[in-house]
């Protein structure tokens, strides 16, 4: 990775030709009591929620109130005593306690994203002590999270805090370690991805796009030592910051299957894994399309009926993902990717020949099989309903257009 640039890039000095977001962080290293002393006492917040789970220990929630004190914040805990998704308890708490909340602190990578959706909502910082290496969907431009079975979404532009425990990383397990490489390798996908829709609208930031390969190609080649949990970070923090740098645009199909993976499966996989899993089975899929001729929107899918079949699945309004469907595919135009298709074609065959080396890092790092966590019919329905969405687009976006999800569809019914 090109440090320089991956500090311009985080500090929000970052330029290009596309001239994309800025984004709006300070990563700071050192004991996080300290830092966040530091941070609270700047903002001058009167109150700070901290938000922790019933994993938290008592001495860790003492010593970060403490901090929060010293500063002149009052501090209240909020904590969460199961997953956040449907527990209405867990919403009613953050909400009332955040109703006056000048900043959210949260120290937990599993909280992550409830705590930045309330901190986005309430247009407040949002500091997080990165204990872990996870660091699944920090920064993303849009936040969302889970309540009442319906995906709550927002845009996310209010100000946040990274706070690097460098000694507490070297401490982290095995499960830990393995969830950071998978997130940051899933995202080969992505890479593709990006290139198509650049391909498509023109929307391509290059030094972006060499940054994250970069930091995935770090990743690859770390070792199982101590300092593997910090390069992780460092590298889930460079492809975070270019997902804000391109306002969301790089982020592939691989992210939109695993949300719609979540709660299928044999075991409940976290976000991370769930994007893992998919990442290898896309990039073969995208090869085998991208390898055969297609006349360009010889199909055209039934929107109405895609729209509703998504809509209950998800709980997201059918009018809005029909909006989002139309505006996709009026540019998902076939003809714009031959001219990048040799080059497209010959990406894809390298990122696949990673496939051993990935597959070894993780087990190495004390990662489990994936393999056999879902049927062909979670898979087949997750992929399907990908292309639609709302604020996703990738090559199945494009596999919808001229039909070739349509023939994954018939498929699934044919064996069931």
């Amino acid at each position: 990775m090109d440090k320089g640039k991956t500090e311009q890039l985080l500090g929000g000095e970052f330029c290009c030709k596309c001239d994309g977001g800025k984004v709006s962080v300070e990563v700071r290293r050192g004991v996080p009591e300290q830092k966040i002393e530091e941070i609270a006492a700047a903002l001058h917040a009167d109150k700070a929620v901290l938000f922790v789970s019933r994993h938290f220990s008592e001495s860790e929630r003492a010593c970060f109130e403490t901090a929060l004190r010293a500063a002149g914040a009052q501090p209240v805990t909020v904590s969460v005593r199961r997953r956040f998704d449907n527990a209405l308890e867990n919403a009613g708490a953050l909400f009332a306690s955040a109703k006056e909340a000048e900043m959210i602190v949260v120290c937990e990578s599993g909280l992550y994203d409830a705590a930045a959706y309330f901190a986005a909502l309430r247009n407040i910082p949002l500091v997080y002590a990165a204990f872990s290496p996870e660091a699944d969907g920090i920064l993303a431009p849009t936040v969302s999270v889970r309540i009442r079975d319906k995906t709550e979404r927002i845009c996310a532009d209010n100000p946040r805090y990274i706070v690097i425990d460098e000694e507490r990383l070297k401490r982290a397990n095995r499960s830990e370690v393995a969830a950071a490489f998978a997130s940051i390798a899933s995202g080969i996908v992505s890479l593709i991805d990006y290139r198509v829709r650049g391909a498509l609208t023109g929307e391509f930031c290059r030094e972006s796009y060499n940054l994250a390969r970069g930091a995935i190609s770090e990743a690859l080649h770390i070792g199982t030592d101590e300092n593997a949990p910090l390069t992780l970070l460092e590298s889930r923090l460079v492809i975070a910051a270019v997902e804000n740098h391109t306002r969301g645009l790089f982020s592939g199909g691989e992210c939109a299957v695993a949300e719609l993976l979540e709660g299928s499966g044999k075991r409940r996989l976290s976000s991370a894994e769930r994007k893992f899993a998919a990442a290898f089975l896309l990039l073969d899929l995208y090869a085998a399309y991208f390898s055969s001729p297609h006349e360009n929107l010889l199909y055209v899918p039934d929107y109405a009926q895609r729209a509703e079949e998504l809509s209950s699945y998800i709980g997201c309004g059918k009018g809005t993902i029909l909006t989002h469907m139309l505006s996709a595919g009026a540019f998902a135009d076939e003809e714009k990717i031959a001219l990048y298709l040799p080059r497209l074609l010959e990406e894809i065959e390298i990122l696949r020949g990673w496939f051993g080396s990935i597959t070894a890092k993780y087990r190495d790092l004390g990662g489990t099989d994936l393999s056999d966590q879902y049927t062909f019919g979670e898979w087949a329905r997750a992929i399907d309903r990908a292309a639609d969405l709302p604020g996703t687009f990738s090559t199945l976006t494009l596999m919808r257009e001229s039909g070739a999800l349509e023939l994954l569809r018939k498929e699934l019914q044919d064996r069931n």
